[in-house]
């Protein structure tokens, strides 16, 4: 992996019970300066309202420190929400771990 570069799993369901975990694993990476984040989504089947909002808050945060979050390895499921919701429009989408690393240069 690059240095610098952070890939986090996103498994499951991202409800209201596991969002808040992910932010805080997040928010530890970006305290320690990691602020460029990769989110694995291959094993996502599920997203709500909060954690769209979480991601959304956090994608924001580091960009002000000059950071980014990119996404990677949607299901067509979790592709469609993100479409329907704009998150598309808001987050770099890769199919592969590669081509997200290869956006951070």
């Amino acid at each position: 992996m690059e240095s610098g570069i952070i890939v986090i799993a996103v498994t499951g369901e991202l409800d209201a019970l596991v969002a808040p975990k992910l932010k805080e694993v997040m928010n530890k990476h970006i305290d320690t300066g990691d602020i460029r984040l990769i989110l694995d989504c291959h094993n996502l089947v599920h997203i709500n309202s909060l954690a769209m909002g979480i991601l959304r808050g956090k994608l924001q945060a580091v960009k002000e420190i000059g950071g980014d979050i990119k996404i990677i390895r949607l299901n067509n499921h979790i592709q469609t929400i993100f479409d329907m919701i704009g998150l598309d429009e808001i987050f770099e989408i890769y199919a592969t771990e590669e081509e997200a690393v290869e956006s951070f240069k």
